[in-house]
């Protein structure tokens, strides 16, 4: 008889298909999905070099990527209140059930495992650059995502042990994941000390390519491949890359050992986590349906700590930017989010291999990124709040005050990574500065492109049509600013890139405040945006 659990899932996944099939609107998202990793798999063959660059190169990127992925779901999975293995569904009807806690707690992690593992799918559309400068082939993409899937499996495994181990013993689980930070911050400290002749060589003035080779000889080969899971990872990839098979036995090896024991540990607990997990879900179901109801209010964790109260600043419409300030300030966020810093990490490394693209092909990776981080903004979610509506100011100073927020949490971002950029490429001041410009423009751009959509599309109920006409405006508006771009390139070829960056970042600045100028009555009445 097959499992019930086992049953689950598969009845869960096979939904999950016929719901793609008889959706148009997803059917179609997929299918544009599909369009764009083409077009990044032929653009990939077109920017091939003369001269590949070192492949360890290429490991060290994927040992650092790991790492950074590992110690973000081991932080999230390791607390139950960070993020909720179970639902309230799954509390109700699976824990009541004559099952296993072991073989619950393993569809847990399955199920998260399946969650996590969409984060990595935008490595798909690294092909271009990856094949372009380090010769990657199509199943060697595939090979790096599933030294990614590996990662984030033992990511999870280890999080479902501590968490299982130090249930109901908060002081346990500060400890455990003391120690894996730790471990983390050791390796970063060897690190530096391996490459600090490198360091002190640069900031005297030197050039980048030695830390760069080092940094690579470290991350990329022994002994920086033995720190634990992430290094086995990318080694047993790299190791396979380079047909290395010995390498790749002793990787597995150690991985497969790892397995061993994590699991021993999760399996051999006798811990009752019933009542932490109930809480926990009841908690998140309740923050769920205060969401689709605009009252996010009324979910308040236990034991919070009041500090100041109130805006301080701010009256009519501008209270609205106020109001980010302190939800950011709550929140823990200074200038930049976990998930600000997590995209603009990943420009700067990737910056660090991509020199031969030169300022122009990091800038336009690097706007590729902001996409999604627009598209995860916080304007979206203020379109559920009657308050919004019922401010008695015209709507659109009420739309300018509550893009704002954003729009200078960009410029402080576009700070961030084009001084190191740079740095790193040696770029002018004025090509710097203009980088930061047009960060801000596509920003802006993009930010007044989610407007429309809303404008337009809110009556729309299927959130996969309204991301797929997201990407497709967005697309639409960006091509103005890129012709002008070309044009003065070609124009003015002693200033090609500042003058392309201007052209482009005035366009971009002219098509936002006009889309925004049509579309100020988005705030007039709730009516107009289904809420």
């Amino acid at each position: 008889m097959k499992s019930p659990l086992v049953y689950l899932t598969v009845t869960k996944l096979k939904n999950q298909l016929i719901s793609v099939v008889k959706s148009p609107a997803k059917l179609i998202y997929g299918v544009f999905l599909v369009a764009i990793f083409a077009l990044s798999a032929v653009s990939g063959k077109s920017m091939e070099l003369d001269a590949l660059r070192d492949p360890r190169e290429l490991v060290a990127i994927m040992t650092l990527f790991y790492t950074m992925m590992f110690l973000m779901v081991f932080a999230s999975g390791s607390s139950s209140s960070n993020s909720p293995m179970f639902t309230l569904s799954d509390v109700t009807l699976l824990f009541p059930a004559p099952l296993s806690p072991n073989k619950i707690l393993s569809y847990g992690l399955v199920r998260q495992l399946g969650l996590s593992l969409l984060l990595g799918f935008f490595i798909l559309f690294q092909y271009s650059w990856l094949h372009g400068v380090y010769g990657v082939e199509p199943w060697g993409l595939l090979l790096i995502i599933v030294g990614y899937g590996l990662t984030l499996f033992f990511a999870q495994l280890s999080a479902m042990a501590s968490y299982v181990r130090t249930s109901g013993n908060p002081k346990a689980a500060k400890i455990v994941r003391y120690c894996v930070f730790g471990t983390a911050g050791v390796y970063g400290a060897l690190a530096v000390l391996t490459c600090r002749e490198d360091l002190f060589a640069l900031a005297q003035g030197g050039s980048f390519e030695p830390l760069l080779a080092s940094g690579a000889a470290f991350f990329g080969a022994m002994p920086g491949l033995l720190f634990p899971v992430t290094g086995w990872s990318a080694g047993l990839v790299g190791s396979i890359f380079s047909g290395d098979w010995v390498l790749a036995a002793l990787f597995g090896g150690l991985l497969a050992l790892l397995f061993g024991a994590l699991l021993g540990l999760i399996l051999s607990c006798k811990n009752n986590y019933y009542e932490d997990v109930l809480e926990t879900a009841e908690t998140a179901q309740s923050a769920i349906t205060a969401q689709k109801e605009g009252q996010l209010s009324e979910v308040v964790p236990k034991n919070v700590k009041v500090g100041k109260t109130g805006l301080g600043k701010g009256w009519g419409a501008s209270a609205i930017f106020y109001k980010h300030k302190v939800e950011n300030r709550r929140s823990g966020v200074f200038l930049f989010s976990n998930m600000s810093l997590l995209f603009a990490a990943i420009i700067i490394v990737t910056s660090i291999f991509m020199k031969d693209a030169g300022l122009v092909g990091i800038f336009s990776f690097a706007t590729y990124m902001q996409l999604f981080t627009v598209a995860l903004g916080r304007f979206n979610r203020e379109l559920i709040k009657p308050y919004i509506y019922l401010t008695p100011e015209p709507p659109l100073k009420k739309l300018l005050y509550a893009i704002q927020e954003s729009l200078l949490t960009s410029f402080w971002e576009a700070v961030l990574i084009f001084v190191i950029v740079g740095a790193v490429i040696q770029a002018s001041p004025l090509e710097i500065a203009l980088c930061i410009l047009a960060r801000v423009s596509f920003a802006l751009l993009f930010t007044a492109g989610n407007v429309l959509v809303e404008r337009v599309f809110g009556m729309v109920s299927s959130k996969t049509l309204i991301f797929l006409f997201y990407f497709l405006v967005l697309a639409l508006m960006t091509i103005p600013g890129i012709v002008v771009c070309v044009v003065c390139a070609i124009f003015f070829p002693a200033l090609a890139t500042a003058a392309g960056l201007l052209g482009m970042s005035v366009v971009n600045g002219g098509i936002s405040v006009l889309v925004l100028w049509l579309c100020r009555n988005l705030l007039q009445y709730a009516e107009l945006n289904n809420r």
